[in-house]
């Protein structure tokens, strides 16, 4: 794959990273202003920390990327663009939750 079509195919993966997270924050954070909501309510539900709940959401999408890797004919859930744009997107509130309990390494 050249350069232009490598390009071209990030810049989409990434414009549709952006729109589903725009598209699905609403939903997960419950009319919360704090884009990591989902996360620690969840984890004070079940008494455990944010990013344990951010792990297993991420998990559960690199897993399901790792399931085609070996497989080239598994019936797939979902498009796997969208299974790579919720690795993106799970990457940045996971990033924003690192930074937010102080591990900010910059």
């Amino acid at each position: 794959m050249n350069s232009l079509k490598f390009n071209k195919n990030i810049n989409e993966l990434s414009n549709y990273a952006e729109m589903v997270m725009n598209k699905k924050g609403p939903e997960y954070t419950t009319g919360s202003k704090d884009v990591l909501n989902n996360f620690k309510a969840t984890a004070e539900k079940i008494g455990v920390e944010p990013l344990d709940i951010w792990f297993a959401y991420f998990d559960k999408q690199v897993s399901s990327i790792a399931a085609h890797v070996g497989n080239q004919n598994l019936k797939k859930a979902e498009p796997l663009v969208s299974r790579f744009a919720d690795i993106i997107n799970y990457a940045q509130l996971g990033y924003a939750l690192f930074i937010e309990r102080g591990d900010n390494d910059k």
